[in-house]
């Protein structure tokens, strides 16, 4: 490790500029208006239309059971 590296002031300066960050958007967040927060998403790329194998179904059902397999001894 190089000498003059101190990880905790590193890691102390990373967190407050996180933090300055976090309040920045925060802070953008609370003074968008209904109109600038509807162009933005009405602004987003989704495929047209959306393309689904079955309407009716999710795939919830198949996805628990994959998650829920127990190893067979």
């Amino acid at each position: 490790m190089h000498p003059c590296f101190d990880k905790k002031q590193w890691l102390a300066q990373y967190r407050a500029a996180s933090e300055a960050v976090e309040r920045i958007y925060l802070e953008d967040l609370r003074n968008l208006t209904n109109e600038e927060a509807t162009r933005r998403i009405l602004s987003l790329n989704t495929p047209d239309p959306v393309w689904r194998e079955r309407p009716d179904w999710s795939g919830l059902v198949e996805q628990q059971a994959i998650f829920h397999r127990r190893r067979k001894p």
